[in-house]
């Protein structure tokens, strides 16, 4: 790797870390955020930004963001590490959008987040939160299940499916949405939902 990268992730690495930090001390005081466990703002942000954004969409986009496939890791590896892993994917998603004037981060459900930012930082901030978060996930799993990329198997009539290992999955609007500002949250979490991967095996 070359050194200014290493130094980069290093930085990075640091950030969620104290964003972390910070998080466990004011959790002591569960009046002091809208949502306890991820220290984000919660869904009145999300419609308050909307106002703002919605005659906007094209210079803002907006992404539905979920833990794909936790409940599947929570059945075979229980709760002990649940809030932990929500705590990370909550900073490493703060960590990445600060970087980028006028972005919001919210918690609207255990394992959904809503990101709005300006459209052409939108992806980079998905695709680096995504790649953090997934390398992330992976030290909760075995080294077997590391490496088939596999936790659990099940019939579906006929077929086989096979479930994989936690990752953000993501749904995004960046042009104009022909959708009431309503509608556009339900739209994008539906549309994740969907993507949850599961395969035949």
């Amino acid at each position: 790797m070359p050194d200014d990268f290493v130094f980069l992730f290093l930085m990075k690495l640091s950030g969620v870390k104290k964003y972390i930090t910070e998080l466990h001390k004011k959790q002591n005081d569960p009046y002091c955020w809208p949502d306890y466990l991820t220290g984000l703002p919660g869904k009145s942000a999300v419609l308050q930004k909307l106002e703002k954004v919605y005659p906007k969409i094209g210079q803002f986009g907006i992404a539905y963001v979920k833990i794909s496939n936790i409940y599947p890791y929570l059945i075979k590896y229980g709760y002990e590490r649940h809030a932990e892993i929500i705590e990370w994917a909550a900073a490493i998603l703060h960590t990445t959008a600060s970087e980028s004037k006028d972005a919001l981060v919210a918690n609207v459900a255990t394992h959904d987040f809503v990101v709005i930012a300006r459209s052409r930082d939108l992806d980079n901030i998905l695709e680096e939160a995504s790649s953090d978060f997934r390398k992330r996930a992976a030290s909760y799993y075995s080294p077997k299940d590391r490496k088939s990329g596999v936790i659990l198997t099940y019939n579906m009539g006929d077929q086989k499916v096979c479930v994989g290992l936690m990752e953000f999955v993501h749904s995004t609007l960046k042009t104009d949405p022909l959708l009431p500002k309503g509608e556009l949250i339900p739209y994008l979490a539906k549309k994740c939902f969907e993507m949850e991967k599961k395969w035949a095996c």
